[in-house]
């Protein structure tokens, strides 16, 4: 199914190695640095936690709100502060007339500093168990900022430490939970819900993520016993990439992604792992992992990493985009770029399907893209886009004439596929995607962010419809993409500015 051309004159026209068996599974070793430790709030009260919000639902009307980011904005005329811009949905879709520009001066938390950053990570979870969703980014090295939702939308925020914040309900009692990285290689805290509107959170864990295993497949270079080696301590660290619940247990999972740092110091993915959750006793996450390989028994990695449920098991799959590498200067990925999907099961119900890779080769794809250039599998985002209850992923691909197509496959019984596909195409750079139900009416919509490289400050948002058909082909009418802009949010950019960068996930 063809979507060329819908944005109209914008554009030209340790454990085990194999992936899991009914889920990662394996021993419950706590990875910890030290005994959990307890802030002086109240502890949860013994009535089941409200249902969980909607992704985004900063207001509680079970309608996902729009987050636009500009991370390199300047703001009160300080270079690169940023900010995150929130449009509320609504039955017609994100409504600009409502929206709301956040920036850490306005929080009142301290004076945003040069190339703080502000939007440049964003995440959505109800961390104060009140039945909305809170705003969660962060700014500079180590400073969290979370945005308290409520009835009357965003209001009043705290601020935490740590970095690269990710969220989900790791000890399975109905309470989001954050985990933040350190300032040290491979660390992080996990901080249980529900939090205080201070931001003391119920209890705190620290974790040792530092990769252990470096057996003679493991991809990362000469053997080295665990913990031994200059290769175990600073050359392969864990980085915080996403959450699910891959095994079924109805505990988060956490999946890393480890890095090797080559000269120039920027950390390049080599393998991706998850540690499975553990109960509130038992603390933190499993030390033990699965690190994910492909059909091919290869590592799984890449830029670009989330859960979804493609195959409405009930369980969470990880979808990781290969695009380009930075070693020193962009290159292409070994094979190609590539998009991979290792799917997740429950225990003891047999093995889950084995792991899916799309390419340029997958059968049922439209546009003839290529993944032999950088950037298939790019800006990768999931979402419902038909209301089937099955998880679609939208990601970006180059097209033989050196333009950027964005492609949704669908999921389904089997997995993810070619079948059914849709394409958007003649796109300049690679822009920025999110897939997310502005208008709650069950099928996401695909928005559109800042293309990669596009800093002329004449950057747009189009957001194009969900349905039962998937997204949106007409032009006319109601189906018509939404264009925001950012006068629409009362905003002036200026060359230099990226508006739309990011939606958060």
């Amino acid at each position: 199914m063809s979507l060329v051309c819908l944005l109209g004159a914008a554009t030209a026209c340790g454990g085990a190695d194999t992936p899991p068996d009914g889920g990662p599974s394996g021993p419950t070793t706590v990875a910890t640095t030290g005994a959990p430790s307890r802030t002086p709030v109240p502890p949860p009260s013994p009535t089941a936690p409200p249902a969980p919000a909607t992704y985004s639902d900063f207001d509680g009307d079970h309608v996902s709100d729009l987050v636009l980011t500009d991370p390199v904005a300047t703001v009160d005329g300080v270079y690169s502060a940023g900010y995150a811009a929130v449009v509320p949905g609504s039955p017609d879709g994100p409504d600009t007339g409502r929206h709301r520009v956040i920036t850490q001066n306005s929080l009142n938390l301290g004076k945003a500093g040069q190339g703080g950053a502000f939007g440049r990570t964003v995440r959505s979870a109800d961390l104060d168990g009140d039945g909305t969703a809170d705003l969660i980014t962060g700014a500079g090295t180590d400073t969290v900022f979370v945005v308290w939702g409520g009835e009357k939308g965003l209001a009043g925020g705290a601020r935490l430490a740590g970095s690269a914040p990710v969220t989900g309900d790791f000890d399975g009692d109905g309470y989001a939970d954050l985990v933040t990285a350190g300032r040290s290689p491979s660390t992080a805290t996990l901080s249980y819900g529900p939090f205080s509107r201070a931001g003391a959170p119920a209890a705190t864990v620290p974790l040792d993520l530092t990769p252990k295993d470096r057996g003679p497949d493991s991809g990362l270079g000469p053997d080295t016993a665990p913990g031994s080696g200059p290769d175990s301590e600073g050359y392969y660290t864990a980085r915080l990439a996403a959450a699910g619940d891959v095994n079924g247990d109805g505990r988060d999972d956490l999946v890393v992604t480890w890095t090797h740092v080559f000269a120039d110091e920027m950390p390049v993915p080599r393998a991706t792992a998850v540690h499975r959750g553990t109960v509130r006793g038992a603390g933190g996450v499993s030390a033990t992992y699965t690190r994910l390989k492909d059909a091919q028994g290869r590592n799984v990695y890449g830029a670009d990493t989330l859960t979804a449920d493609v195959d409405k098991d009930g369980t969470a799959d990880v979808i990781v985009g290969r695009s380009c590498e930075v070693i020193g200067e962009e290159q292409i990925a070994d094979g190609g770029s590539r998009l991979t999907v290792v799917y997740g099961g429950r225990a003891g119900r047999g093995r889950a399907p084995k792991p899916t890779t799309i390419d340029d080769r997958t059968q049922g794809l439209p546009g003839a893209p290529v993944s032999t250039g950088c950037f298939f599998g790019a800006a990768a985002t999931a979402g419902d886009v038909n209301g089937d209850g099955y998880a679609d992923v939208a990601f970006t691909a180059p097209a033989k004439d050196g333009s950027t197509m964005i492609l949704v496959v669908r999921g389904g019984e089997k997995g993810l596929t070619g079948t059914g596909a849709q394409h958007l195409a003649g796109l300049p750079g690679t822009p920025r995607l999110a897939l997310l139900d502005t208008d709650g009416d069950g099928a996401a919509e695909l928005a559109i962010g800042a293309a990669r490289g596009d800093f002329s400050g004449a950057a747009e948002v189009r957001v194009l419809r969900g349905g039962p058909d998937g997204l949106a082909e007409k032009d006319t009418g109601a189906d018509r993409p939404r264009r925001i802009v950012p006068a629409d949010l009362g905003l002036k950019p200026a060359a230099g500015d990226a508006f739309g960068w990011d939606f958060g996930h």
